[in-house]
């Protein structure tokens, strides 16, 4: 991937397309969560590793980063689009690609899962063994399937078959309120950049003070300050990060920043273990969401230091993956410890041969993922997406293309980023559908 283009003196350079970093973090997101649910089968791993441990303990704030990161994603992709007409073909073209980006994957996951739990309860088992889990009838299955579960809960467990499907509702919800957030926010582009990005930090303080203060822990926290706040903070951060000049002053700032922002995450979760004093009752990890966005931002502008390991083809491809490794995840450990911890004389006793176990299911977790991803996730997205510009090739009676890039809609990420490298004849001949692919850019006339 080529650097970022430099603009004429006094002029704004042009938003990469591709932000082949950011996708790689996404990779990075999943596993901080995947390794926190199996945190409690790897405790002689990691009892060994003093730095570690307390960066694991507060992978839950892994899900506070895919937030910001979708938030920041669609805004460079939708905002300018939505923002200035969000009428209602812009608005339902703009969710229609959401649903093919999260449903079909969430769909397969959920009915497996919701099959799953009702073979266990009618077998006279108990299927509650890691999580509770809600009743497995037809009702609650609608509920599932629309991503509407934690509409009107404050209670995080036993509202999803997949326990981390919550933040799935929440970011349905999200979606949802994207065009009025749209509308809202635009007009702030004509704020400097650093400014946007000051505002970006502050949207994250509701959350940061709460877990300074009380330290809640990850299920006990109201969700819908979660997702408002991070993704709100996304939408900032892309105003900010879309309109600064790209300088080497701001490229080397930036390179700095992408090694800091990792640093601080790693001080504040040590800090945040060493305050907890190893009471389970408190977790202040929530701390550490502060340096998301310089985190994000600092990826965006620069292609030196994490940034290039987070662009390397392997961890892209993870970061592709990483949406179905988050629901995947789960449904391998609480398959496993419901089968293993069935007995209650077991329960919870982590025993030798469930810790040889343990990696083997995180191994399979994301073999699963990959499969998912192949087989559901991308034939799904392209055949949903294309359905719009089937029919409004039928009404005009003409022949629709044989075929529009599969990259096109990269950037519109689910649960996080999905980048793509989508070309200016790709964009050309799916825009009927799928809307920009990036904010259209002026370089000589602010916004």
């Amino acid at each position: 991937m080529s650097t970022v283009t430099q603009a004429a003196q006094g002029q704004r350079s042009t938003v990469r397309r591709d932000i082949r970093a950011l996708t790689g973090l996404r990779l990075v997101a999943a596993a901080w969560v995947v390794l926190f649910h199996f945190r409690s089968l790897l405790t002689p791993y990691l009892d060994e590793m003093p730095f570690v441990r307390p960066v694991i303990d507060g992978g839950w704030i892994g899900v506070e980063l895919f937030f910001v990161l979708s938030g920041f994603v669609i805004a460079l992709s939708y905002l300018d689009e939505v923002g200035r007409r969000p009428t209602p073909a812009v608005v339902g073209r703009f969710l229609w690609n959401r649903i093919a980006r999260v449903w079909p994957a969430w769909a397969v996951v959920t009915v497996a899962m919701g099959a799953w739990i009702w073979v266990v309860r009618a077998s006279g088992r108990d299927a509650n063994v890691l999580a509770p889990h809600p009743d497995a009838d037809l009702l609650t299955l609608a509920r599932q399937l629309t991503m509407t579960q934690m509409w009107g809960r404050d209670d995080l467990l036993a509202a999803s078959y997949v326990l981390p499907g919550w933040s799935i509702s929440a970011e349905w919800l999200a979606y949802l309120a994207f065009p009025v957030l749209a509308v809202l926010l635009r007009p702030l582009r004509r704020l400097h950049p650093v400014v946007n990005l000051a505002l970006a930090h502050a949207a994250l303080l509701p959350l940061v003070l709460v877990a300074y203060r009380t330290g809640p822990l990850d299920w006990t926290q109201d969700w819908v300050l979660r997702i408002a706040c991070g993704f709100t903070a996304g939408i900032l951060l892309a105003l900010g990060v879309r309109d600064l000049r790209r300088t080497d002053r701001v490229e080397s700032w930036a390179h700095r920043v992408a090694w800091a922002a990792p640093v601080a995450v790693v001080l504040l979760s040590v800090w945040a273990r060493w305050r907890g004093a190893g009471n389970p009752a408190v977790d202040f990890h929530g701390v550490a969401i502060v340096a998301f966005p310089a985190l994000i931002s600092a990826l965006a502008l620069t292609d030196r230091g994490p940034a290039r390991w987070l662009s390397r083809p392997g961890v892209v491809h993870g970061g592709k993956v990483s949406y179905c490794l988050y629901l995947v995840h789960f449904v391998v450990l609480d398959v496993l410890l419901t089968v293993v911890w069935q007995s209650p004389q077991t329960r919870f006793v982590v025993s030798p041969k469930l810790l040889l176990l343990a990696p083997v299911a995180m191994a399979v977790s994301f073999g699963l993922s990959v499969g998912l991803h192949r087989l559901v996730e991308q034939p799904c997205q392209r055949l949903l997406v294309r359905l719009p510009e089937r029919a409004t090739w039928s009404r005009a009676g003409s022949v629709p293309p044989r075929r529009v890039s599969r990259r096109v809609h990269g950037l519109a990420l689910g649960h996080g980023a999905r980048a793509g490298r989508p070309r200016m004849s790709d964009v050309a001949t799916a825009r009927l559908h799928l809307g920009p692919v990036v904010p259209p850019r002026d370089t000589t006339a602010a916004r």
